[in-house]
């Protein structure tokens, strides 16, 4: 598979494009500096407005029009807005790839932004931030990232309720006129493709799109980790927790993939085996590592029982301090096989390839090549993984509890 072919356009927009002669398809990821970071406060959840509203017609199109004219070429897309970016998204046969580009300049160039959409908008993502109150799970790591994380990195995903219900149309078209932008913005293309056909079609929809430099928040210092319970009168009490872990693609990375998926890697994981199988304490365990330039934490979950919970939470601390000098030859192989099998998918997957493009010139400006990335899994070893855990230990993690009974932390 041939390397990237990378350009840099004078408006600050870089095109990604990987020609996959295997595939028939075509996929494409536009990120634009356009997330909840970037909302005003007091606005938190706007650029959750903005995107869905992008969708309800653009140029000359009204929302039908819009949504016909995506049907009508095939694309499967999706459009959303994260903590750092928004995204456009999607697949379709790489014939129809000039056609879709056109409409995806026109959402982010031409909204329509109509007024009578806001109400239906606010009203659907409300409901969702409401809707933390009957997920317990999802509302504990919600608890706990509100938490963990410094302001404003700490903003909900799903944006604040009260913010959502007080954002104007004005204050969407100040949002979108502040971010909406091509600096910084990536659009990257993976398919049956060939990269001077999409560089043109990229310079015809996108080249003379014009915006402000968006810059990204400077992380604050993080704040000191402690314990929360939250009282919740319910059969069932969750647990979660979250300790610093290494930055994305810098030293120690690849073991940091390498343990998490020895700790959560499906039914050999340690905590399936140690916490769930041999001693039957909760319904549902996991734990995770995330990284972007910026920081990086791993996090774990539980949901059990109020009667189980505290020896629930003191298996799950015991496992995860538990890794160094324990890993075994075998765990190691699995660990590895199991990652590696994931990147050989994502190889016969345009989708994937796009995405994982436009995060690493996000993140890195460079993109890592898959034998790159397979090399730096092959070549964890286990006394790697023993210094990753001593330079990132689970020590006084934040611990954040849902339910009727509050829990010890064993403290080392």
């Amino acid at each position: 598979m041939a390397a990237p072919k990378i350009s840099e356009f004078p408006n600050g927009l870089t095109v990604i494009v990987e020609e996959m002669d295997t595939v028939k398809s075509a996929a494409y990821s536009l990120t634009i500096p356009s997330g909840i970071l970037h909302d005003a406060p007091g606005k938190v959840g706007g650029s959750l407005i903005l995107t869905e509203l992008t969708t309800k017609g653009a140029g000359e199109l009204d929302s039908r029009s819009l949504m016909e004219a995506f049907d009508s070429i095939g694309a499967r897309h999706s459009e959303s807005a994260g903590m750092y970016s928004s995204g456009y998204s999607g697949s379709l046969l790489a014939e129809n790839l000039d056609s879709v580009l056109r409409l995806v300049s026109l959402m982010v160039r031409e909204p329509n932004l109509p007024e009578s959409d806001m109400d239906p908008i606010k009203s659907l993502l409300e409901q969702d931030v409401r809707s933390l109150l009957d997920n317990p799970s999802r509302r504990v790591m919600h608890e706990l990232a509100l938490r963990y994380y410094p302001a404003p990195f700490n903003r909900p995903s799903t944006g604040i309720a009260e913010d959502i219900e007080g954002t104007s149309l004005k204050d969407i078209k100040t949002l979108f006129a502040r971010t909406y932008s091509p600096n910084g913005a990536i659009l990257s293309v993976a398919g049956n493709v060939k990269a001077a056909d999409v560089v043109k079609m990229a310079e015809k929809y996108l080249g003379s799109w014009q915006g402000p430099v968006v810059a990204m928040p400077v992380m604050p210092k993080f704040p000191e980790r402690f314990n929360h319970h939250i009282h919740s009168d319910s059969a069932q009490l969750q647990v979660a927790l979250a300790f610093p872990s290494v930055r994305f693609a810098e030293r120690y990375y690849y073991a940091s993939r390498v343990m998490s998926d020895i700790l959560s890697g499906g039914m050999f994981g340690r905590l399936f085996i140690e916490v769930r199988e041999k001693r039957g304490l909760c319904y549902s365990v996991y734990s995770g590592t995330s990284s972007t330039k910026l920081n990086g934490v791993t996090m774990a979950y539980a949901g059990t029982t109020p009667d189980r919970a505290q020896e629930t939470l003191d298996v799950m601390l015991d496992v995860l301090r538990g890794v160094k000098g324990s890993v075994t030859e075998e765990e190691l192989k699995r660990s590895k096989a199991n990652i590696k099998a994931s990147l050989v998918m994502s190889e016969e997957s345009s989708a994937a390839r796009a995405g994982a493009n436009a995060n690493d010139w996000w993140w890195l400006k460079r993109i890592r090549s898959l034998d790159e990335i397979k090399s730096g899994i092959d070549s964890v070893t286990r006394s790697e993984i023993d210094e990753y855990t001593t330079e990132y230990p689970c020590q006084n993690p934040m611990v954040v509890t849902l339910g009727s009974r509050k829990l010890d932390v064993k403290v080392l």
